[in-house]
């Protein structure tokens, strides 16, 4: 029988991870920032992963089973050759509705498929991409550096 207080710690840890300040335009997770946290640091928050996969010049950081963080079916840490933390990704373990995401992020700035057709909402901006299951819950969030918004014209240079 699930737990009563997981929907409540769930909810919480939602809110810990989108509201937390970032400010280089990237949403942090757990107080890990994509673009800026180590892997060192990741390690020194989570404790040891569950295993390193290699991946060219990245290595993944996975955390699944007893060693995902609360909330989580498994948190996946992609970090760049100098061990600088590029992508957050984190499979949620109870589902999360579209309005709720809507509520927390917007509505999304661009919305597409996976490749097995899942509903995929971008928000470039905001450094966050929304995975979609079946059943329209989210099965995974990910967090990556933001994209730079476009100047606009009038700030650009006249030739």
């Amino acid at each position: 029988m699930p737990s009563k207080r997981a929907p409540t710690l769930l909810a919480l840890l939602f809110l810990a991870a989108t509201l937390a300040p970032a400010p280089a335009l990237a949403r942090a997770w757990q107080g890990l920032e994509p673009g800026r946290t180590s892997s060192e640091e990741v390690v020194a928050k989570l404790g040891e992963p569950s295993g390193r996969v290699k991946r060219g010049a990245q290595t993944v950081l996975l955390y699944k089973e007893e060693a995902a963080p609360a909330g989580t079916k498994t948190a996946q840490f992609h970090c760049r050759g100098d061990g600088v933390v590029e992508e957050i990704t984190v499979f949620l373990a109870n589902p999360i509705d579209a309005e709720s995401i809507e509520g927390e992020f917007g509505k999304a700035e661009k919305k597409t498929f996976s490749d097995d057709f899942q509903k995929v909402w971008q928000y470039p901006r905001k450094g966050v991409t929304v995975y979609f299951d079946k059943d329209g819950t989210v099965k995974a969030i990910s967090y990556t550096a933001a994209a730079q918004a476009p100047r606009p014209a009038a700030d650009a240079k006249a030739p």
